[in-house]
């Protein structure tokens, strides 16, 4: 696992590459609303799944994230003993970005995740949850204008990642959850809105296709990035 993060390293920062530099140039602080929510509650399960962000712009081409994810979960079989899970699944995200042109952007990222558990209460006779993936993505954007204050970055790219997961009883889904080699293409949307001079809301959905992998399925992920 060690030579193949380090291989993912050298590959990150040998290209060209991306980061959430892409929306403001300067140093600062940028945050997702919410990089990860997920609640339910019923009969059978309660699951409550949140996961805060902050990352930091160094320059005008390298940033980081730090993104931990908050699993707390109640699964329950009728008669037998309600399998408990509460763990953390911390991921750091570092990332560099480079413009191609006055209207291309060729980003890139390299994402590690680690699961801390912290109770599995009943899980006698079952695989205790487990998480330790990396991955690597890069993606093509096009900015389009609009407006002074409103721009569209619609993307293309692909990601390979490896990851060992045991995944908890749930029906949420840790960010990273999967097993082996993973790859395929990614498709995104940005539109970023510059509220003021030091200010940049980002609404940028995208989504994951693996393509060795049907058991997990396209991946949609949305966010609200808040860019200072």
């Amino acid at each position: 696992m060690r030579k193949l993060l380090l291989t993912l390293s050298i590959f990150l920062f040998t290209i060209t590459a991306f980061a959430q530099t892409t929306y403001k140039k300067d140093s600062g602080f940028f945050t997702p609303i919410v990089k990860s929510l997920y609640l339910r509650g019923g009969v059978f399960e309660d699951a409550q799944l949140i996961g805060p962000a902050v990352g930091y712009r160094f320059n005008e081409t390298y940033d980081v994230t730090l993104h931990t994810e908050f699993l707390s979960n109640e699964y329950k079989f009728g008669f037998r003993p309600t399998l408990k899970t509460s763990l953390l699944n911390i991921g750091v995200i570092l990332g560099r970005t480079a413009d191609l042109s006055d209207r291309f952007l060729l980003r890139s990222e390299l994402s590690l995740y680690q699961a801390i558990t912290l109770n599995t209460e009943a899980y006698n006779n079952i695989s205790k949850p487990s998480l330790t993936s990396g991955m690597v993505s890069s993606s093509l954007f096009w900015d389009i204008p609009l407006s002074k204050s409103v721009s569209l970055l619609p993307n293309l790219g692909a990601f390979l990642g490896y990851g060992n997961y045991s995944a908890p009883y749930s029906t949420a889904r840790l960010r990273q959850g999967f097993d082996g080699f993973i790859i395929g293409p990614k498709v995104g949307f940005d539109v970023p809105f510059n509220l003021s001079d030091s200010f940049y809301l980002v609404v940028n959905p995208k989504v994951n296709i693996p393509l060795n992998k049907e058991e997990y399925g396209s991946t949609l992920l949305f966010n609200v990035q808040l860019n200072f």
